[in-house]
Order: C-alpha cells, then structure tokens, then sequence
C-alpha cells in the first residue's frame, strides 16, 4: 500500500482518487478551495440552474469505466442520458441547418435537405475517413500511456496529419464554406484559437460525436462530482477542503531516481503530509514555478510552453418558451465565411429541471474574442444579447432574468499544427510524482481527463504490486 496525496479537487483528482483507492492505497484528497469540482460548476438565481462549466460530454465509456474501476457501475448511482435534440447551425446567409449529434444517416437526411446532396455526401465522406484517426489516437496515446510522439511512427503521424492545420484540412475536403465552418467548430466547439493554429487531427471530434454521441447529467455536470465525492467515501478516501498545497517535498538523493522522489507535500499552514506518490491536478505551471524546488527540464519547458487563454464571460439568461420556440440543446450562429467575427453558441440545458414550467435556462457566450466587456460588461461593447438579435435571433423579449458569470478556463490551446498543446505526460520524470487534469495529457474536456487519471492509476498499479516508479523514458515529456 502506498501513502498517495491528491492535489486538488477537479475532476482529474477526483477520478485518480477513486481509483487509486479502489487499487488498495491510501489516498488523502487536498483541495485548496471549500468545493470540490473544478471548472465543473452551476449557478442557481431565480428558478433558473446553469453549468458554468462543461455541461455535456462525449465518449460515455470514460465515466463508466471510472464507476467500474472504484466500485458500483455507473447506472446503479446516477443517470447518464444521450443529448436528443440536434445542434442547430445558423450561417450568416439565413441557413438554418439542424444536425443530428449521433446519427449518419440522420445527418446525410438534414445535410440533403438543406444544403443538397453533394454537400452530404462531402460530409459523410470526410468524417468517415477520420476513422484511421480515431484509432491511432485511441490506441497509442489516449487508452495507454502515451509515449511521445515517437511512439505514433511515421504510419501514425501520416494518418494524423502531422504539421497540417485543421483549416489546411477542412479546405481540401470541403468545397462548402459553410461545411467548413461547421467541422471547424465541431473541432474547437469554445474557440479561442484560429482553425489555422490548430492540428488537422482534431477534426476527429466530429466523429467521435457522430459515432458516440453527447450526453448529460439530469441535474447537470456537477451530478458527476456529487457522485464522485460519494464514491471517495466509500473508498475511504480522506477530503480535506481548504487545504491549499504550496509545496511538494521530494527527497534529492532517493536512491534509483536521478530526479528524486516525492516524500509528501507541505500545505499553506505548513503541515506536511508524507506521501510516496503525488497526484497534481493542478496547473502544471503552477506546479512547475511555484511548488517543487528543482522542476525536472520537461516539466518545466512544458509549463513554459502552455498557453491558456482567459476564461470567457458568459451570459446567463432565463427565457420564456413555448413549445414552438424551446431551443435545441446548442444553437451556433456563425459569422460570414473569412470574416474576423467569431461564432456566438447558445446552450440550452437539456435537463428540464433547470428551469420553470415554460422556461429554458440559456447561456450565451461569444467561440473566440468578440471584444473586450462582451455580454455588456465593458462601455462601448456591444450586449451578447443585441449580437445575436443582429444575427437573426431575438431572445431580449423572452428574457425574464439574467447573469453575468465569467467561464473559468478550461485548459491550453492549441500552439500551432506542429506543436500541438505541448502539455506533459502524466508521468514526470520526479520518481512517485503524476499529473492529471486539462493542463496534463491528454488535455482539457471531460474525457480527456479521466482518460488522463485512468493512465495514472495504470502506471501505478494496485497496491501490493506497485512498481519502483522510474523514470520516464527519453521522449515521453510532451503530448
């Protein structure tokens, strides 16, 4: 049994303690605020419930196999639904598409209808040919520890597109400019860095939603941490919140590690609690800057190399609606094709409980920099609200309460098609010492980080036989 210490609270540290402890360690969970959750969080004001934070996911198998792992499935302690209505694409000529998220044949019969047939079968064509994608990415970076880029081969980075940007991609398979604006934002769904920074191989998200789909939590998002929390006490695992890290402590000359390794960590109060392994779901650079003494090389570039944009504000509005005016889960209103605008997404929370009877609760923010003080918190800048009237969509009328909440953010962005997010592996080279969370591999969004806290309870194995944390191999610092 090992002595593990989780460092902080997001759904990475929650996901790895539950794991680890259903492994037989002894896990202690430190969370420097007084809530556990992360970027996943909700806002209730007058009747209304919104998620700040994500509040729908893909890949359904990555929570399931979290409650398989640590204890009773899933299905016996909440219910996880597919997302049913489809995501509605308003272009900036009037065209409203309403695609199906997980259909074929439902999305070929929309894309027909409104945009024609050679438009559907371009579609159809280009998200099934990201099936090679998929697989290389499942099976050597996302389901096993990932190795570095070495690792792919160059068969794998072929099949990935390697150095080739998303736009460069969605250009060359797409005549439609108005297709291309819908695989870009399925692409980078929250903006914040051009189509032309990002890697061709994330187009690969519109075919995991297509074949696997988008689900919810009735209640939202933070169901999913309540349940987690539940799980840590049956587990055993000791919560302690307010409990801010501001160090962790290795031992320089531990025999074995040329980095050393972890002795435990030191919190604000100084306590120290000891600990043979560490688990960061913390910002790595903060990690790297603020709480190891001698960061090892790798994990220092990486923090260095991050680059993660502001939260974005988002406006919360609760509006009347009848049955013919309800909004689908995910309205996007895109800019004209080649100009410097940026799409405006409305969510709707698929849960009907968010709202009053013949009520939705709405959130509205801007997928990129519309300007500074949007939603109306900066002089001279346009109301979130006014925008989307000046694209075809009048909500003001309907509003009977809103909120203005920033968006915590979710993690880096992509640096550019041949650097990727430039995060590091979960294994540091500081023997006992791992990391989970958006800012670790495989990156931000909610399957990614409980993919990331899977391959950390992996590498660590279960407690009577743990293995000699070593090294990690030339190659393995940056995803």
């Amino acid at each position: 049994m090992a002595q593990v210490v989780v460092v902080g609270g997001g759904l990475g540290g929650l996901a790895a303690a539950a794991r680890l402890a259903k492994l037989g360690h002894d896990v202690c969970l430190c969370e420097a605020t007084d809530r556990l959750g992360g970027a996943v969080a909700s806002v209730e004001h007058g009747g209304f419930r919104w998620d700040l934070g994500p509040a729908t996911m893909t890949l359904p198998a990555t929570v399931r196999d979290l409650f398989r792992k640590s204890g009773r499935p899933l299905e016996r302690v909440r219910t996880l639904l597919p997302v049913s209505t489809p995501r509605r694409h308003v272009f900036a000529d009037g065209t409203i598409l309403d695609l199906p998220v997980e259909s074929r044949s439902g999305q070929r019969e929309a894309l027909e209808a409104v945009l024609g047939p050679d438009a559907a079968t371009a579609w159809e064509t280009t998200v099934d040919g990201l099936t090679p994608v998929w697989e290389v990415l499942r099976t050597r970076a996302l389901e096993v520890p990932f190795a570095g880029g070495r690792a792919l081969g160059v068969a794998g980075l072929r099949t990935l597109g390697y150095g080739r940007s998303l736009r460069g991609f969605a250009r060359t398979r797409l005549a439609e400019p108005r297709l291309r604006q819908m695989l870009e934002y399925a692409a980078l769904p929250d903006g914040g860095v051009p189509a032309s920074r990002a890697p061709a191989y994330t187009a690969v998200a519109a075919y995991v939603e297509r074949t696997f789909g988008s689900w919810y939590f009735p209640g939202g998002l933070i169901e999913l941490v309540t349940a987690l929390r539940d799980r840590l006490a049956e587990r055993g695992v000791r919560v302690r919140l307010g409990a801010e890290v501001v160090a962790v402590t290795t031992d320089p000359n531990a025999a074995g590690d040329a980095r050393g390794s972890v002795t435990g960590v030191r919190l604000a109060g100084g306590e120290t609690v000891p600990a043979q392994v560490v688990v960061a779901d913390v910002d790595v650079r903060t990690l790297a800057d603020r709480m190891l003494d001698r960061p090892p090389g790798t994990l220092r570039r990486s923090a260095r190399s991050l680059r993660v944009p502001p939260g974005r504000p988002r406006l919360l509005v609760g509006v009347r609606a009848d049955a013919g005016s309800a909004l689908p889960y995910e309205t996007v209103l895109h800019p004209a094709p080649g100009s410097a605008g940026a799409p405006i997404v409305i969510r709707a929370a698929a849960d009907r409980e968010a709202a009053p009877e013949g009520h939705q609760a709405v959130s509205v923010h801007a997928a990129g920099e519309v300007g500074d003080g949007v939603g109306g918190a900066g002089e001279g800048t346009p109301d979130l609200l006014d925008l989307l009237a000046e694209r075809g969509l009048d909500l003001r009328a309907r509003v009977v309460t809103r909120v203005e909440a920033p968006a915590p953010a979710y993690g880096p962005t992509w640096r550019g098609a041949w650097r990727g997010l430039g995060v590091p592996a979960n294994r540091t080279e500081v023997g006992g010492l791992f990391l989970v969370g958006g800012t670790a591999h495989p990156g931000p969004g909610v399957p990614l980080v409980l993919l990331g806290a899977a391959t950390v309870a992996q590498e660590i194995g279960k407690a009577q036989d743990r293995p000699q944390n070593r090294p990690q191999n030339k190659g393995q610092d940056e995803a």
